[in-house]
């Protein structure tokens, strides 16, 4: 790998290794937002019987779509759970291309999710699909979730470049 990286961490100077982190620490920013909602909507229930309206709608959108940020800034880092009970004896070069096999899985099996997510999304759309309290349109988060999906399946087919590239 080059930039530095090395096989176990496949994030270096590219476009891709920062914009992945950069949706990583909006995920973590929303979901601060999210806490810092559900903290503000129970201290009013608690001081003045008055909670934010809706509150759990906001949270269970803004908790979706938080996960879907920080998927590629995992797989950037290549940060999910990797069990190698079979392959331990392996070569470091064989461990990554079984790696970077998988990583290709991965990003097929996110094109695919991509693809019925897009279709979810366009029926939101046309069936008006909204919040049960606030009436909150659910079609954004839903074509939000969709792009960092596609943006994920992209990290995924690049982490197995650099797998297949790494010395």
């Amino acid at each position: 790998m080059n930039d530095g990286e090395t096989a176990g961490h496949a994030v270096g100077k590219s476009a891709i290794a920062v914009w992945a982190s950069r949706l990583g620490i909006v995920g973590g920013c929303l979901s601060l937002l999210m806490g810092a909602l559900v903290t503000v909507s129970v201290l009013g229930r608690w001081l003045v019987d008055q909670g934010i309206p809706g509150d759990f709608e906001f949270v269970q959108m803004g908790t979706a779509v938080s996960v879907f940020f920080f998927l590629p800034s995992c797989q950037a880092i290549r940060g999910n759970i990797i069990v190698d009970t079979f392959t331990g004896f392996l070569g470091e070069r064989a461990r990554n291309r079984l790696d970077a096999l998988w990583d290709v899985v991965y990003g097929l099996v996110m094109l695919c999710l991509g693809y019925c997510m897009v279709l979810g999304t366009m029926e939101a759309i046309s069936t008006g699909v909204s919040t049960m309290v606030l009436l909150i349109p659910t079609w954004p988060a839903l074509a939000l979730s969709t792009a960092l999906v596609f943006f994920l399946a992209v990290v995924c087919f690049w982490t197995a470049r650099k797998l297949v590239e790494a010395r």
